[in-house]
């Protein structure tokens, strides 16, 4: 079965990831149009990837009845737009995280993904994809001994730095065709969205730190919301001047656990891992940037005794993740299974988010 896929927006993530990857799924998906604000990227893109059909805008593309699928790769402001006319015209859709910018306009998406079963919606989260990953909650799955303690943090360098050194990439930024009021609008939406997220009296911290947590924290919540389920109770945050660190403290049912947040453009680094601790075991999964294809993931898990301890190791295994969550998407849209990665899914992160934003303190 072969899923006829329209595109919006083709910039860094498309081009460095789904484009890709689709046209190395050719059993799979058949990249049949896009759109982008940028005509020239939109051109270098079909050229590159032989896509027939050019959209100007992206309500001509959600109106192609040969498409079957709308991949929704714009900035996070217009996810909730585009998702929301894609679900509506009945077609099947995937959409980068953020689903959207605040917990009330996913509430709108679930009520018309109700109205349109034939959709199936899903939500790009793509270390629970990873071969480590799913190792770890077959094995949490398997050893049924209480958790102590969860660590997960997100300590990096953001991937400027990775895709110079390894993949050329168009960005729209750099483009004279894009309008000079385009990225304006963007931001203002975004503040706008956050204003409903937060209300409109929100500091620019509480609102950096809350940009942190949906472009970057989602994807470790996620993941360990998957493995453990949520916290119970947000204990305290702390963030630095600016928002880019974050540390908070979370109280879950009957373990605590902390997770740190650090977007650091000074040092090159990609800490990214989740701990695990159940006395005699830890588990540890360690995830490497998501700018480079192919890396390989591994699982580390440590079992001790008084007298002796072992350590054993999964992996590497080069499975791309992406390229998983994408084979994924076919199967659900084959089978018409709900994902797991669904419109509720995310709401649950969104909510969690708002909370410990409003937590965040004006002094920092």
């Amino acid at each position: 079965m072969m899923i006829k896929v329209g595109f919006i927006g083709v910039g860094g993530i498309a081009q460095l990831s789904h484009l890709p990857l689709m046209w190395d799924l050719p059993d799979l998906y058949k990249i049949e149009a896009i759109t982008d604000i940028s005509p020239s990227l939109c051109k270098y893109i079909s050229e590159k990837y032989n896509v027939k059909k050019i959209y100007s805008n992206a309500d001509d593309l959600i109106a192609d009845k040969e498409i079957d699928a709308v991949i929704v790769l714009t900035p996070d402001p217009l996810h909730y737009t585009y998702t929301l006319k894609a679900i509506e015209a009945g077609k099947h859709v995937f959409i980068e995280k953020p689903l959207a910018m605040n917990s009330r306009d996913i509430r709108g998406l679930i009520e018309a993904e109700k109205k349109h079963p034939e959709s199936i919606v899903m939500v790009g989260y793509m270390r629970r994809f990873s071969p480590a990953f799913l190792k770890a909650k077959e094995l949490l799955e398997e050893y049924n001994k209480p958790i102590e303690y969860i660590r997960f943090r997100d300590i990096i360098c953001e991937g400027f730095f990775y895709i110079g050194q390894t993949r050329y990439t168009k960005r729209s930024r750099t483009l004279s065709d894009v309008p000079s009021n385009a990225f304006k609008e963007i931001a203002d939406m975004k503040y706008q969205q956050h204003s409903v997220a937060l209300g409109e009296d929100a500091t620019e911290l509480q609102r950096n730190a809350y940009q942190m947590l949906l472009g970057l924290g989602c994807h470790s919540f996620s993941a360990v919301r998957e493995l453990v389920g949520l916290p119970k109770e947000v204990k305290a945050v702390l963030t630095s001047k600016n928002g880019t660190h974050f540390v908070s403290l979370l109280q879950y049912d009957g373990f605590i656990g902390t997770y740190e947040m650090v977007n650091d453009q000074n040092v090159v680094q990609f800490d990214a891992a989740i701990e695990i601790f159940q006395g005699d075991r830890k588990i540890k999964i360690k995830y490497d940037t998501p700018y480079i294809r192919y890396l390989p993931s591994c699982l580390e898990v440590i079992d001790s005794t008084r007298s002796d301890t072992k350590t054993t190791i999964y992996g590497p295994d080069y499975h791309d993740c992406f390229a998983n969550e994408l084979i994924y998407f076919h199967d659900c849209i084959k089978n018409h299974n709900k994902p797991k990665t669904s419109l509720y899914d995310s709401l649950q992160d969104i909510e969690l988010f708002e909370k410990m934003a409003r937590m965040v303190k004006s002094e920092g």
